[in-house]
């Protein structure tokens, strides 16, 4: 397992992303794009819902119904 995401990475993926459309986004939004960057840097191999599912605390279908949201 991955562990939770350090507030090292946080901040730079954070200063990464600061912009208008990053910044309108509510703080589980937000954390939910910083969880999936985490887990793309860190799984080795294919990236998919199943890997991010089995990887991280978040299942399969809560990344699903994540990315249909616009």
């Amino acid at each position: 397992m991955i562990p939770k995401v350090s507030n090292i990475v946080k901040y730079y993926i954070y200063s990464t992303l600061n912009n208008d459309c990053f910044n309108k986004l509510n703080k589980t939004r937000k954390d939910f794009v910083v969880s999936v960057l985490w887990h793309i840097l860190s799984i080795k191999g294919r990236i998919n819902f199943l890997q991010l599912g089995r990887f991280s605390q978040s299942s399969e279908q809560t990344y699903r119904n994540q990315f249909e949201k616009p």
